[in-house]
């Protein structure tokens, strides 16, 4: 990847695992990087070209608010939606009233790129990265989003926010047709990461015995930025660690469609105000 000095990224949830790595090899590129998280990381070194901005995503109000206030001052030119989480053991609400993964890992970055979109020029071109996980194809039928302390189980959860996240992509080029953003999902695989630090104890044991095996996120980090800069990665689809493209899950349309004007209907009070 070549140098693009005078462009901007914006990174979610950058502070660390792969988004930490993400955010230290654009920099090194000479991007400004703009970074997010809930808790500052350890940015010791960085020069000008770096602004973080804390955030909550289990807050949609101030997510929404917060990133109102990047698009006031930055326009970026690459978004990667990074920032998630392991669903916890047991089932819990955001303080909107949503479950934890699905609100952090799918809506608020709904949110968020509906903010960015919006908030973009029309001849200015910006395109947007997600990462999901390997978890997302486990779905055969589209899944329902309304889960309860009963129907919950932590691994479909899991699974059914990063699938959302990817079809996003898909929805984000469709609904903005005008503006033309470039949006595709990677599928990292499984490699190394601090995800794992909401779970329980024998979780935790087991994922470091493991670790040491896994992809090295640096790794990672590096295929993700290829493809964020070249072309050809776009059209909302999915593509492996190793920049193949992967099958794109079908569902019944009327299905999907209904799911979006929900997803729209609940956003749209945070970007009116």
């Amino acid at each position: 990847m070549e140098t693009q000095a005078g462009q901007s990224i914006l990174i979610t949830g950058g502070t660390s695992g792969l988004g930490l790595e993400l955010v230290k090899l654009f920099h090194k590129k000479g991007f400004y990087v703009i970074c997010t998280g809930r808790q500052p990381g350890d940015f010791t070194g960085f020069a000008g070209n770096f602004r973080f901005f804390r955030t909550d995503f289990s807050d949609l109000a101030e997510t929404a608010k917060i990133f109102k206030n990047i698009c006031s001052e930055i326009q970026p030119d690459f978004v990667i939606n990074n920032a998630g989480i392991l669903s916890p053991p047991q089932f819990c609400l955001t303080g909107d009233g949503f479950e934890c993964s699905f609100q952090v890992n799918f809506l608020a970055h709904l949110l968020v790129n509906e903010i960015i979109i919006r908030n973009n020029p029309d001849n200015h071109p910006l395109k947007i990265g997600a990462v999901i996980s390997p978890v997302y194809k486990m779905e055969n039928n589209f899944p329902d989003w309304q889960c309860n302390v009963r129907s919950y189980k932590q691994l479909k959860a899991y699974s059914d926010s990063k699938l959302f996240l990817a079809l996003m992509c898909a929805h984000l080029e469709e609904k903005y047709a005008k503006k033309k953003p470039a949006c595709f999902s990677i599928n990292p695989g499984v490699f190394s990461s601090s995800i794992y630090r909401s779970q329980g104890k024998l979780f935790r044991f087991l994922y470091g015995i493991a670790a040491p095996f896994m992809r090295n996120p640096a790794k990672v980090a590096e295929s993700i930025s290829e493809m964020m800069v070249n072309q050809g990665f776009s059209d909302g689809r999915i593509f492996s660690i190793r920049k193949k493209p992967e099958h794109m899950p079908v569902y019944d349309q009327h299905l999907i469609d209904t799911f979006w004007i929900t997803m729209n209907e609940m956003t749209q009070q945070y970007l009116k105000s």
